[in-house]
């Protein structure tokens, strides 16, 4: 049975005995290959099933800075910037982030949350995407919105630093543990935790790929994804000159595109080393020996005041859920397969502009 055909399998029996377990499991291990898939999949981790009709708002407070971002949103990603109605596409992200945070007066936009939107978007269409941003920021992004950024982003690479020391003494890799100890604060790391590397990345698969891993982990699995990046691409440093070193590092990392720096972003291999980091090093354990609190508001810490990083966190996730309450939120059936030659109503709103965005991403 090809890959393929075993996510078809694992879709169609969703409802039955252990289905999310091992729609996760495959996501970790293999990604969901295509939008096709994708849509189906994201949609129920996402929470999309839920009632949350999208209807747009007026301007939230801070539209403006959301303008400017959105207004240069979307240039980067190989398959969507020749769009020719990149245009309407950002209006139609304005308009999601606008009701978002009309809706949350209480959430603070943060540069980056914009391009979180832009990828559910381009993968579930309009509406759909509204809903799993909304979601999102609900749970996954919910600190960074919500507490001023940087008391949750701080503590965030003073674990991966701590993580890459860790890794490199017991590896004894000399090159990775010269680096750690001279960049105290490795701030390259930031723009890929607050979007999933959705700012960092040029090519929508490579996003999704981490996305699909991402979506099917634990909350701070984004932490071991960015130390596995720093492991894997380090090596293209030069040491010599330690009075450019931090430079260099962070000029390095802050530009995962540059081909004539990392040709291959070896993408696989980064997710195949995340799971070892994740079952080498305990995030509580690293997190109390080195003090690392994560939430200055609370005082407590990390593992017990983030609702981003509670390593058990069955309340925000349907996945998590019972079997028994699985079976009644999820359909029995999946949708039909999406028919990518289908006539397109060109009329650049709602769902014909979502499935258009659709079709051209799988043509391109």
């Amino acid at each position: 049975m090809d890959n393929s055909q075993n996510l078809r399998s694992l879709l169609h029996n969703i409802p039955h005995d252990v289905g999310y377990e091992k729609i996760r499991k495959y996501g970790r291990t293999n990604g969901f290959h295509n939008i096709y898939f994708r849509r189906q999949i994201w949609s129920k981790l996402l929470g999309v099933d839920q009632q949350l009709p999208y209807q747009e708002a007026e301007k939230c407070l801070q539209h403006d800075q959301l303008l400017k971002d959105v207004n240069r949103s979307l240039n980067t990603i190989q398959q969507v910037k020749n769009f020719k109605e990149i245009d309407q596409l950002r209006r139609c992200l304005m308009d999601v982030l606008d009701t978002i945070f009309s809706q949350n007066p209480n959430y603070s936009y943060y540069q980056g949350y914009h391009d979180v939107a832009s990828i559910l978007i381009l993968v579930l269409g309009v509406e759909q995407g509204y809903i799993a941003a909304t979601y999102a920021a609900q749970n996954f992004f919910k600190d960074y919105l919500a507490q001023e950024l940087s008391t949750t982003i701080t503590p965030q690479y003073q674990f991966i630093r701590n993580l890459l020391l860790r890794y490199s003494r017991d590896t004894s890799n000399l090159k990775l543990r010269q680096l750690m100890l001279c960049i105290e604060h490795p701030t390259c790391v930031i723009p890929w935790i607050l979007t999933w590397f959705s700012h960092s990345l040029d090519n929508i698969n490579d996003i999704c790929r981490i996305w699909d891993f991402l979506l099917c982990s634990k909350q701070n699995t984004v932490l071991y994804v960015c130390a596995a990046f720093i492991v894997i691409h380090h090596e293209v440093l030069d040491l010599r000159n330690e009075d450019d070193l931090i430079g260099e590092f962070q000029e390095l990392f802050q530009n995962l595109n540059n081909k004539d720096r990392i040709s291959d972003l070896k993408i696989e291999q980064v997710l195949q080393l995340t799971k070892a980091l994740e079952s080498q090093y305990g995030f509580e354990l690293i997190c109390d020996q080195e003090h690392i609190q994560f939430s200055q508001k609370f005082n407590i810490q990390l593992n017990i005041s983030s609702i981003v990083y509670q390593q058990n966190f069955k309340s925000q996730l349907p996945y998590y859920n019972s079997l028994a309450q699985l079976e009644k939120s999820i359909p029995k059936k999946v949708f039909n397969f999406f028919n990518e030659r289908q006539d397109i109503i060109l009329n650049l709103g709602g769902i014909a502009l979502s499935y258009l965005i659709q079709f051209y991403i799988v043509k391109n």
